[in-house]
């Protein structure tokens, strides 16, 4: 039986790849950094640590040995996370003290959830730091699998409360098509790539979306059958250099989801589940 440390556990991709290693007869250990998080995680897997990606220090808790780590670590790009580390302290610098202690233990393989085109938009401090631990990564001599989705269908959770209370609007003409994934299916591709050596993985879902249609469906989901407003992509062009003054979290945030919803991101169509099926069982639950 193979022995995994999983990190980033408490998000929505991180239960699902602890549920798929448990199914899949791995020893799973994971680090969260308080025992409050960690009862959150009691109905998968009772081994834990207690252990911050953030404080080098706190690793001294992890005494056992690993066949292979696993990250799923990363600031939420949700606008109402308010936790005041950003993308680079969490992504980067989090990720690079795990990597440092997989090296120390040596470890032999490194599984890395990044993000899908992070090497194109290197200008924007959410793709910047992705890339930058990537490359990281891939140079420090421990083998390694990097999974790239281009979004996961927990990041329209918020949606799907701004579309409760009335406040979905579409952005610019929502022309440009993405293909999210279930963090269900992303799970299974995650767990299978800790077999294949030095690969990179682009996955996304099987079905492709205008990011309207994405709206479209959590707007009827809800019971609204009013048509969605559109509020011009130049206006938060205009109002950017503003939140980057006030706060740059917010910046980064909003930053990232301006650029990515002028390009279409499509990633091969690995995932089954429809986006759909998704929202009416959220919206059940």
């Amino acid at each position: 039986m193979k022995k995994a440390l999983l990190f980033g556990a408490n998000g929505n991709l991180g239960k699902e790849i602890a549920r798929e290693l448990v199914q899949q007869g791995y020893q799973l250990t994971v680090a969260v950094r308080s025992e409050a998080k960690a009862k959150t995680l009691s109905p998968i897997t009772s081994n834990v640590v207690i252990a911050d990606a953030c404080d080098p220090a706190s690793f001294s808790a992890i005494r056992d040995t690993y066949d292979v780590v696993i990250s799923a670590l990363g600031k939420s790009v949700s606008p109402n996370d308010n936790s005041k580390p950003g993308f680079k302290t969490v992504d980067l610098e989090g990720n690079s003290n795990i990597l440092h202690f997989a090296i120390e233990k040596r470890i032999k393989k490194f599984v890395y959830v990044s993000a899908f085109h992070a090497e194109k938009y290197p200008q924007l401090e959410y793709f910047r730091v992705h890339q930058l631990f990537s490359e990281r990564l891939m140079a420090s001599g421990i083998d390694y699998s990097i999974i790239k989705p281009p979004a996961l269908f927990s990041a329209f959770i918020d949606v799907m409360d701004m579309a409760r209370k009335g406040r979905l609007v579409n952005i610019g003409k929502g022309d440009k098509k993405t293909n999210p994934i279930y963090e269900g299916d992303l799970a299974k591709i995650i767990v299978q790539a800790m077999h294949q050596p030095k690969a990179i993985i682009e996955a996304g879902g099987k079905h492709i979306y205008t990011r309207k249609q994405l709206n479209e469906i959590i707007h009827a989901a809800v019971g609204k059958t009013n048509k969605l407003r559109t509020v011009p992509l130049g206006l938060f062009h205009i109002l950017l250099p503003v939140i980057r003054l006030l706060n740059k979290n917010a910046y980064d945030k909003f930053a990232f989801f301006i650029e990515v919803m002028q390009h279409d991101t499509i990633a091969p169509q690995l995932g089954e589940t429809r986006f759909e099926e998704y929202v009416q069982q959220k919206l059940r639950n």
